[in-house]
């Protein structure tokens, strides 16, 4: 019986973290926790290449981790989406956040998004 308990605690490290791995290998990139209020939300940011212009943040909520809002650059142009309604062009382009006040303005954008 402990060598089976043994063998179990063993092989929990190597599943945790082939497990973690995933939110890092769908972006390329680690995602960033954004200051954000209420406290039941939680935004997160993160970049989807190698330079910072293609980047992808999301309100969710903090304990179902069901997307609230969505605002993403894809390198040009910038998209929008609030709950499950589709994903709209907000903007031709992403330069109201290339600058050095970017985490302060997205969540900016998105409480204008969400009405707040």
């Amino acid at each position: 019986m402990r060598v089976k308990k043994a063998a179990l605690l063993s092989i929990l490290p190597i599943a945790l973290s082939a497990s973690s791995g995933e939110v890092f290998a769908s972006s390329g990139n680690p995602i960033m926790q954004l200051a954000w209020t209420p406290k039941t939300e939680v935004l997160e940011y993160h970049s989807c290449g190698a330079a910072d212009a293609c980047w992808v943040a999301q309100v969710k909520n903090k304990q179902t981790k069901k997307r609230i809002a969505i605002l993403r650059c894809d390198g040009e142009k910038l998209f929008s989406s609030v709950g499950r309604r589709a994903e709209t062009n907000t903007a031709e382009d992403c330069h109201k956040f290339e600058n050095d006040h970017k985490f302060q303005e997205i969540p900016e954008a998105l409480r204008e998004l969400l009405n707040r």
